[in-house]
């Protein structure tokens, strides 16, 4: 890790810090100030080490931190393209599927009734019956669910009961004309 680098990272290096090297203080990190140099100075002296062994030290430290960063982001990113829990879906799919079948035009009622909101069931029919792609399907089901949780929540928070629930932009005006009625 270059100067720049360290510097740029400062803040999360410095959290790290206090745990990689517990006799830091938060005096002798503030003196550091994100200032490499300064920083591998203050290990040296807490610590007895050359500064070859402090940097190396360092380095080993950091490429650890920062392998488990881009493993947290890989995780999150496969998270972000995996449909939402299934049971949750699943629990909310009388209500939803109503829904479904505005979204999704070109399922039948009895091909959303057979998926009985499961969401690798209904991902498969997208698939097939829109000709897209797995990860496409996956998205376009995990972005409607969203949208729909947002309508429930929005609508719960002016009183609006979740069954009277309709498309997202129902429920902005069932929102507001709640919100007119609850401000007379």
């Amino acid at each position: 890790m270059n100067k720049d680098e360290f510097e740029g990272k400062w803040k999360q290096i410095r959290g790290q810090a206090r745990q990689w090297w517990g006799k830091l203080t938060d005096d002798d990190l503030e003196r550091a100030g994100g200032k490499f140099e300064e920083f591998i100075g203050i290990v040296q002296e807490k610590y007895g080490y050359t500064r070859e062994a402090a940097e190396t030290e360092f380095n080993k430290r950091m490429a650890q931190f920062e392998a488990k960063q881009k493993h947290a982001q890989k995780r999150e990113q496969r998270n972000e393209s995996r449909p939402p829990a299934q049971d949750i879906v699943e629990g909310k799919w009388k209500q939803m599927q109503g829904h479904a079948r505005e979204w999704w035009g070109q399922l039948t009622d009895d091909d959303l009734t057979q998926a009985a909101g499961k969401a690798e069931a209904v991902i498969g029919l997208i698939q097939e019956k829109y000709g897209y792609s797995r990860e496409r399907a996956a998205a376009e089901f995990k972005r409607r669910v969203k949208e729909y949780e947002a309508s429930v929540k929005a609508a719960e928070g002016v009183g609006v009961p979740a069954a009277s629930v309709g498309t997202p932009a129902e429920s902005v005006v069932a929102s507001a004309e709640s919100a007119v009625v609850l401000v007379a």
